[in-house]
């Protein structure tokens, strides 16, 4: 685990032991109003997907930030354990909780603040039930519908329709709608993926069944246009602190999220190496960017060091001991690799986060 000397607040950022996570606080608070806003005058609400950060102190900014349902979405147990314990009152686990272990677990939540599942088959819903009425709680439940590009969930209405027949029948659950994920086929709030939850809605609704929650993890769409018709709830984490792959898609979205290096050798004149490499960083889907410094990219990482190709003047201004910013490729996954995050506002330290829910995998 990460030990961090740490410093005072009002330290330079700069001055800070590398490799560190920094998030720039104004431009995460500009993030959190430009897409929240969206939302307050948009069809949908927005439920923050804090397994993009793992941090309790970004989750209350979102929460407290208009525009949303009032809760928050996790992937795992674990997750939704550690941000009810840190005041989160409404929570949402996307993964399938489908052993007898985990689903304790969830009950146990939900016996301090409301815990939704997800479900994609009777069975499943059985066990859920057992569960709960042994434990003398209510879960909420989201039917699955399989999302276009996707592989999991209800493949038709009538799929879901006997799903969501199975789950207001048993008891211990409460069911509240609908539920879909995945990357879309496109960019559009008319997707095939939207048209076919929406579809489902109508034939669940026409069969006698209330569904209260329409709920769909978002595209760049659906955050520019505050959700869609049909649509209660936009499932989205990554616009608080970006990263380079989202930035594709969100150009009016800032890079909060940085990792602060130092070169400590510069053995050639077009080579140059950091002291932060895989462990500081992951590269699942890609290497960092190297931010606002012409003529430097990152080229490669080892498990401690990235090697930099140095171009152009780049070749004679850097030296041993300068600092480099690497914009990573996805947050949730740097994230997760952190102990901490370090706050700054006007390039100063004004605080330290605990990434509470890191390696939270069960």
């Amino acid at each position: 685990m990460e030990r961090p000397v740490f410093k005072a607040v009002g330290t330079p950022v700069e001055e800070l032991d590398t490799p560190a996570l920094v998030v720039d606080v104004g431009s995460m608070k500009q993030n959190i109003d430009e897409v929240h806003g969206a939302f307050v005058n948009g069809p949908s609400l927005i439920r923050p997907d804090v397994h993009s950060h793992l941090c309790p102190a970004i989750a209350a900014m979102q929460l407290d930030a208009p525009g949303t349902v009032g809760g928050v979405a996790v992937s795992t147990v674990g997750e939704a354990e550690v941000f009810s314990e840190n005041g989160v009152s409404d929570i949402l686990i996307r993964n399938l909780l489908v052993t007898r272990s985990k689903i304790i677990r969830a009950c146990g939540v939900a016996s301090r603040c409301s815990v939704t599942v997800v479900v994609e088959s009777e069975a499943n819903t059985k066990l859920l039930s057992e569960v709960a009425s042994n434990a003398g709680v209510e879960l909420g439940v989201l039917a699955q519908v399989r999302s276009a590009a996707g592989r999991i969930g209800a493949a038709s209405a009538d799929d879901a329709l006997a799903l969501t027949r199975a789950v207001v029948t048993h008891k211990g659950l409460a069911f509240k709608g609908l539920y879909a994920e995945g990357e879309f086929e496109d960019n559009s709030p008319g997707s095939q993926t939207l048209q076919t939850l929406l579809d489902t809605r109508d034939v669940l609704v026409s069969s006698g069944i209330n569904v209260p929650t329409v709920s769909v993890s978002a595209n760049d769409a659906l955050i520019r246009d505050g959700g869609a018709d049909g649509v209660t709830e936009v499932i989205a984490g990554a616009y608080a602190l970006m990263d380079s792959r989202h930035t594709t898609y969100h150009s009016n979205l800032q890079n909060a999220a940085k990792i602060l290096t130092t070169v400590i050798t510069h053995p050639e004149p077009e080579v140059a190496w950091l002291d932060t490499g895989q462990k500081a960083s992951s590269i699942d889907t890609g290497l960092p960017a190297v931010d606002g410094v012409s003529g430097l990219s990152l080229s490669r990482m080892s498990a401690e060091h990235g090697g930099l190709n140095v171009e152009g003047d780049a070749q004679q201004s850097l030296n041993i001991g300068d600092k480099v910013w690497l914009i990573p490729s996805d947050i949730g996954n740097c994230a997760n690799v952190y102990d901490f995050i370090h706050a700054a506002e006007n390039g100063a330290l004004e605080a330290v986060w605990d990434v509470a829910a890191r390696g939270q995998y069960s």
